[in-house]
This record gives C-alpha cells, sequence and structure tokens, in this order.
C-alpha cells in the first residue's frame, strides 16, 4: 500500500530541498492521493488518503507532521503502513475500511551546503507512529523509525538528487519483518521562480525477502502562486507487483 505525500520518497525531493532557501515559516497544508495496485495479491487494492500537515522551516531546519486519513478498499491479505511498504497477512477475505492513519512525524537537517559547487548534504530521521488501527488493516500497529541522507547538486536551472533510507520496522505478536533499505534519484527543473517540474525513481525493499520489491517512477509539477500558496501535482507508476499498479495525487499548502 502507498500513499506518496507521507512516504517521504516520492514527493520528499520538492519538500526537502526548500529547506535551502528557508527561513523561519510555518506552513500547512492538505492533500488527496488515490492509488491501485495488486501488492502482490490476486485482487486489487484501492485507497484514497487525505492528509493534513505542517511543516515548519529554519534556516537549518526542517520539521513536519503528517496525519492521513484513509478509506481502503481489497483484499484483507494487503495491511496499509507508511513508507509504502507492503504488509501480507493470512486472511483473503475482501474488505473496506476507512480511519485515521499512522502519523509521521519527520526531521530534516542540511548538514552542508557549499554554494560555490552548489552541493548540498541534508539527514533527516523519520518516526511512524501507531495511530491506525491495525485490526482494520490501517496499520501495523508498531512504530517505525527511519534514518535517511539526501544529496543535491544545482547545476543552472537543474538540481540532481540522491538519497538513501533505512528503516527500521515494528514487528507486531507472532510476525517478523525485516528491517529495510531504499534508494532513491531524481531531477528537477527551475522552469521560473515560480514553477518546477521533475522525476523521481524509488526503490524499496520489501518487508518479507520471499516478495518482491518495490520500484516506483513519480512524475510532478509544483507552481506557486499569491505569494503564499504553493500546489504541486503528481502521479506516480508501480514496476514490480508489489508496487502500485498507478497513482496520481495533489497538495495545497499555505506558508506563513
Amino acid at each position: 500500500m502507498t500513499f506518496k505525500f507521507i512516504t517521504y520518497v516520492g514527493l520528499c525531493f520538492v519538500m526537502s530541498t526548500s529547506i535551502l532557501f528557508a527561513s523561519n515559516r510555518l506552513s500547512i497544508g492538505t492533500a488527496v492521493d488515490f492509488s491501485s495496485g495488486y501488492y502482490g495479491a490476486e485482487a486489487k487494492t484501492e485507497m484514497i488518503a487525505t492528509i493534513v500537515q505542517a511543516k515548519y522551516n529554519t534556516d537549518d531546519f526542517s520539521i513536519r507532521l503528517d496525519l492521513p486519513y484513509l478509506t481502503i478498499s481489497g483484499p484483507s491479505n494487503v495491511t496499509t503502513s507508511s513508507s509504502s511498504t507492503v504488509i501480507p497477512t493470512t486472511s483473503t477475505k475482501y474488505r473496506e475500511s476507512e480511519g485515521i492513519g499512522d502519523a509521521v512525524l519527520g526531521v530534516v537537517y542540511n548538514a552542508f551546503y557549499n554554494p560555490e559547487f552548489a552541493f548540498a548534504i541534508d539527514v533527516g530521521f523519520k518516526l511512524k507512529m501507531p495511530t491506525a488501527s491495525h485490526h482494520a488493516g490501517l496499520g501495523t500497529g508498531e512504530p517505525d523509525e527511519t534514518l535517511q541522507i539526501y544529496t543535491y547538486k544545482s547545476l543552472d536551472d537543474f538540481t540532481l538528487m540522491l538519497g538513501a533510507g533505512y528503516k527500521f520496522v515494528g514487528e507486531p505478536t507472532n510476525t517478523h519483518y525485516r528491517n529495510t533499505a531504499s534508494v532513491s534519484s531524481g531531477i528537477i527543473y527551475q522552469l521560473s521562480n515560480q514553477s518546477s517540474i521533475g522525476t523521481m525513481v524509488d526503490f524499496r525493499q520489501s518487508v518479507f525477502s520471499k516478495l518482491n520489491n518495490q520500484t516506483e517512477v513519480t512524475l510532478y509539477g509544483s507552481h506557486k502562486f499569491l505569494s503564499s500558496w504553493q500546489t504541486q501535482l503528481y502521479l506516480y507508476k508501480g514496476l514490480t507487483n508489489t508496487s502500485p499498479s498507478f497513482g496520481v495525487g495533489g497538495v495545497l499548502s499555505y506558508q506563513f
């Protein structure tokens, strides 16, 4: 199961690079994400995530909190979790569930920036808090912790990104998940001071070695308007049977 704006993967590039140019600013926003896929099961699972978020930037830090509301339909042997983790269970019954998802708190620190070479390094920590119902299949019922590092290189109107992460996956009783690694790469093109477009490729290990790993390609665009408003639109396509077949979403945020 996947919803991009909570994963800090698909649009992490756009949101993380903003720390390099930020002053002390608070922003709030909302996002809607629709995804559909088989996730290694025989039947399709569809999910709509409506996300409320708050973010605070300083010159060196970015702190963000996301809280989703989920609506899921599909086989119950696919359980959603943040960070696009696919969690199969023993049941194959069809279910329709909705409710609060797992809240995610993320902190990004601009560890290094060299303006002469237009090169930066960010390090981050993400905590998934088990606010979702495990019994309803909306989460694992356990916290996850993720360490991340991202490098950026600007070339005129282009910015290149390469990132990696490692997630310590919480395990419910009588269940064994492996910790997972992830790698992301992307490129963003600045169309103007207000608009940009970009693409990313994300690779993530499955929590079970017997399942295929997840690989997704994301296309996105961002536009600022009325000085304090920003909107983002994106779509993504999975390249493995445990990834979403496709997904689409949008974000609207206001910066104070």
